[in-house]
C-alpha cells in the first residue's frame, strides 16, 4: 500500500465531501487506503460517507475524542508505506499524492512533509511553514508583532517569514492540517500524543521527528486550499486560550524547567495583551458600529462556470445573505459567448477590475483543482470574497460561511480543524 489518508471529521460534512472528492481524485494512480474518524458528528456525516464513498474506511466515534486520539485510531491500522493527515476542510490537487510520494522517495531522510496551503480566499497561509515556538517566537506571534512584520527572521520566526514561499525549505514544524509522514519515522517516533487535544500535536510530533534524525520540509511544487473555519479565529479568546495551552504542555514535555518558567510568563502576558485587545474590537463593534444603522450594499459578483449550471448558481447567489447583484458570467472555455458573458477565466483579473468585482463565485463542474486553485490566487490579489459552488449540491461554501439559497450558517470549524 502507498499511502493512508487520514482524516477526522467533525460536523464539516459539504467540507469533507469536498474533500474526499479531491481526495479521490488524486488517487486514481497509487495504491491508497483512505480513512475517515468521526468525532460524534450531528450533521449527517457518516450517511454521507457511506452513501457517497463506500471505498472509505468509517471509524465512528461515540464522543468527540480529539485529533490525536482520532488521528492514532487509524494510523494503527493503516497499511500505507506514508500516511497522510489531512483536514476535512481541505482540496487537494490531482496531483498531489504522486508529487508528494515522488519527494519522499528522493529524499529518505525526510521525516514529514508540508504543502503549501492557500485558504478560501486565495492567498497563501503562513502557518503552511513554521518553527518551533520557543519564548520568544510564541511571544511575539500571541502579540501580534509577527503580523506587523511579516518577513522579519526575527519578528516572525514562528513563520519563517523571510523564507521565500515558492521555495523548497527545511523546516521545524509541519501543518497537521496537510502532514506527509513516512510509516517508519511514526515507528521511532511513536503515535500522537494524546494529551494534545485541539492544537499541538503537530508541533509536538515534529519536533520529535527531529529530535530522531529525521528532516520536515515544506514542498511549495504542491498547493491545496485550507478553508479553515471561523471559530478558530485568531482573535478569538477561547482559541487563545487553547493555543496558550498547548505551547504550555509541549513546554512542559520538551523544555527544561527554568525554560518552561520564563515560556509560562511571555504566554500569560501575550494572552493577556491579546484579551485586551479582542475586548477593545468587540466593544467597538457593538458601541460604535451598530449593524442596524449601516447602509449595506449589494456585493458586485461574477460567477465562474459552465452555460448548464449558471442558471442554479445565479438562484444560489441572488437568494444567499448578504445580498449580492450578479454582474454576469465567467466562461471556463474561451469559445463560450452567450449574453451574460463578461470574459473567459484567463481573463478574471481584468473582468474584476473593470466591473468593480468584490465577490467572486466558482463551480467545480469543468474545472480540476489545480485550474480552481490557479483562479482562487488570481482573485486573492484583488482582495475579493471567494466561494465554491460543489458540483450536484445546491450550496456555496466559503471560508466563513455556507450558503443555501435564501440562508447562511456559520460552519462551526472545530477545534480539530489545525491552523
Amino acid at each position: 500500500m502507498d499511502l493512508s489518508v487520514v482524516i477526522v471529521n467533525y460536523n464539516v460534512r459539504y467540507f469533507l465531501e469536498q474533500c474526499l472528492l479531491s481526495v479521490r481524485k488524486a488517487a486514481v494512480d497509487i495504491q491508497c487506503e483512505v480513512f475517515v474518524v468521526d468525532n460524534n458528528s450531528a450533521d449527517g456525516s457518516c450517511a454521507m460517507v457511506l452513501g457517497k464513498f463506500p471505498e472509505v474506511i468509517l471509524i465512528r466515534n461515540r464522543t468527540n475524542r480529539g485529533f490525536s486520539a482520532a488521528c492514532n485510531q487509524a494510523i494503527t491500522i493503516s497499511k500505507g508505506r506514508y500516511i497522510l493527515l489531512l483536514n476535512p476542510d481541505t482540496v487537494v490537487e490531482e496531483d498531489t499524492f504522486n508529487k508528494c510520494i515522488a519527494f519522499m522517495i528522493n529524499n529518505p531522510h525526510a521525516g514529514a512533509l508540508g504543502v503549501k496551503m492557500i485558504n478560501g480566499n486565495g492567498k497563501v497561509l503562513p502557518e503552511s511553514k513554521r518553527a518551533f515556538p520557543t519564548p520568544s517566537a510564541a511571544f511575539f506571534k500571541m502579540t501580534g508583532l509577527s503580523a506587523l512584520f511579516p518577513k522579519s527572521k526575527y519578528f516572525s520566526k514562528y513563520y519563517l517569514g523571510h523564507l521565500d514561499d515558492s521555495a523548497t525549505s527545511e523546516v521545524d514544524i509541519i501543518s497537521g492540517a496537510f502532514m506527509l509522514i513516512t510509516g517508519e519515522a511514526i515507528k521511532k517516533t511513536g503515535l500522537l500524543d494524546e494529551s494534545f487535544f485541539m492544537y499541538g500535536e503537530d508541533i509536538d510530533l515534529s519536533y520529535r521527528l527531529i529530535k530522531a534524525g529525521f528532516r520536515n520540509y515544506y514542498y511549495p511544487e504542491v498547493k491545496i486550499i485550507h478553508y479553515k473555519g471561523e471559530s478558530t479565529k485568531k482573535s478569538d479568546v477561547n482559541n487563545i486560550i487553547n493555543f496558550y495551552d498547548a505551547m504550555l504542555i509541549f513546554a512542559d514535555k520538551h523544555f527544561e524547567y527554568q525554560y518552561f518558567g520564563f515560556m509560562k510568563f511571555l504566554l500569560r502576558t501575550a494572552i493577556l495583551v491579546r484579551g485586551i485587545i479582542s475586548l477593545l474590537k468587540n466593544t467597538v463593534r457593538r458601541h460604535f458600529m451598530p449593524a442596524g444603522n449601516l447602509i449595506t450594499r449589494k456585493k458586485r459578483t461574477v460567477i465562474v462556470s459552465n452555460n448548464e449550471d449558471y442558471p442554479e448558481i445565479l438562484r444560489l447567489a441572488e437568494g444567499a445573505t448578504p445580498k449580492c447583484e450578479v454582474i454576469g458570467r465567467v466562461s471556463i472555455i474561451s469559445e463560450d459567448l452567450t449574453n451574460e458573458v463578461l470574459g473567459n477565466s484567463e481573463q478574471i483579473g481584468e473582468i474584476i477590475r473593470v466591473n468593480r468585482i468584490r465577490e467572486v463565485i466558482i463551480s467545480t463542474h469543468g474545472l480540476n483543482a489545480s485550474e480552481i486553485i490557479n483562479i482562487m490566487q488570481v482573485v486573492s490579489a484583488k482582495n475579493v470574497t471567494i466561494k465554491i459552488a460543489p458540483e450536484g449540491e445546491k450550496i456555496l461554501i466559503g471560508s466563513k460561511s455556507l450558503s443555501r439559497g435564501k440562508t447562511v450558517s456559520n460552519i462551526p470549524a472545530p477545534g480539530l480543524l489545525k491552523v
